[in-house]
């Protein structure tokens, strides 16, 4: 375990963003004594923590992930594993850090499959990704009713 005594790296990970209870753990359980952890202080919308180190509420820093969730990442990944002809991923999170996602698949592989059956694919597509992502809106069009979307 880190020392008090590394606080940059902290800094780094805490300009990150993730949750303050999240935070407030993270940094109690790497310093020596407890008295030492500024406490969090919530000021609209955003925390911070001590000296002026201050970050988004609602990310959750990709430290904690071990993956690097992005809109353009899920995008290819939904295309090539999906053979997908038209695919749109929107970070819908306030303020885009990448844990909340709308995504439109138009694929080919939908072809006579109920919404549910749809939802699976994309849902098995991203197994690793999705318990990562705190919130995922899906619409999947086979390339038909994405032509007569487009005409409307």
């Amino acid at each position: 375990m880190a020392s008090a005594k590394s606080p940059d790296r902290w800094k780094a990970r805490l300009l990150e963003g993730g949750s303050a209870a999240l935070t407030y753990a993270l940094v109690r359980a790497e310093v020596s004594f407890p008295a030492e952890v500024a406490p969090v202080r919530l000021q609209g919308g955003v925390a911070s923590v001590g000296a002026g180190v201050v970050f988004p509420l609602g990310c959750r820093p990709s430290w904690t992930t071990g993956m690097e969730l992005s809109a353009e990442y899920l995008r290819e990944k939904l295309q090539r594993d999906l053979e997908a002809e038209h695919v749109e991923v929107e970070d819908t999170t306030l303020n885009r850090c990448a844990c909340s996602f709308r995504v439109l698949v138009v694929s080919a592989k939908f072809e006579g499959k109920p919404l549910l059956q749809r939802h699976r694919l994309v849902n098995a597509c991203l197994a690793e990704e999705l318990p990562h992502i705190h919130a995922f809106e899906q619409k999947t069009l086979t390339p038909e009713q994405w032509a007569r979307e487009r005409q409307k």
